[in-house]
């Protein structure tokens, strides 16, 4: 599946017309060129599709910020941080503090562990590694985004969010079931890293 497979999947949803190319000149081209993109970050924001889930390790930043050991960049790529971990805890965010700040060069992630790898969802753009679940969502997302511009009718819009809602729950249901993890106890990391009975809370 394509782009224009899935604006033209959109527009047959709210009874537009089909559309060759979105460089051509007729209004429902140039409307699915303006909240392609928006509908596609939207849709991957909300859930950790399996086929945009990366892991990465962190660059340190030299500096060192205010109220934190540490300083990292964010991501490249990155649409949405999931979890950070390192070799003595697994899903930082749940269980020790994590700020997102900027500077001139971008996005810094502030945390007071060392050695830091992250999980997040990347800003997958490449059609080819949607699976047809993701593609089906962001179809009604995106019908949803252009349906009143396109036709006027706030039924059809209501219709398009109602049913991108729905089947977005399926969807998310169906990449979940794809996988077999089990959340990992933050006990096991802190035992290992602190032992049992010493005395060396880490909170």
């Amino acid at each position: 599946m394509d782009k224009i497979e899935i604006c033209n999947m959109a527009l047959a949803r709210i009874g537009v017309e089909a559309i060759e190319t979105l460089t051509e000149a007729s209004e429902p081209a140039r409307v699915c060129r303006q909240f392609y993109d928006h509908a596609r970050r939207i849709v991957l924001r909300r859930f950790p599709w399996t086929f945009a889930t990366r892991r990465a390790k962190l660059a340190l930043l030299p500096h060192k910020p205010e109220n934190f050991l540490f300083a990292y960049r964010y991501p490249a790529q990155c649409e949405f941080l999931r979890k950070l971990y390192n070799e003595n805890y697994d899903n930082i965010p749940a269980y020790t503090m994590y700020q997102v700040l900027s500077d001139k060069e971008g996005l810094v992630i502030y945390t007071n562990e060392e050695n830091v790898s992250a999980e997040y969802t990347a800003d997958v753009q490449d059609c080819n590694l949607f699976d047809e679940h993701f593609a089906d969502v962001l179809g009604w997302r995106l019908a949803a985004e252009i349906a009143f511009k396109l036709t006027g009718n706030i039924q059809i819009t209501q219709m398009a969010e109602q049913q991108y809602g729905n089947l977005y729950l399926e969807a998310a249901a169906n990449s979940e079931n794809e996988q077999n993890m089990k959340d990992a106890d933050p006990y096991t990391f802190v035992s290992a890293r602190f032992g049992s009975g010493g005395g060396n809370e880490p909170w």
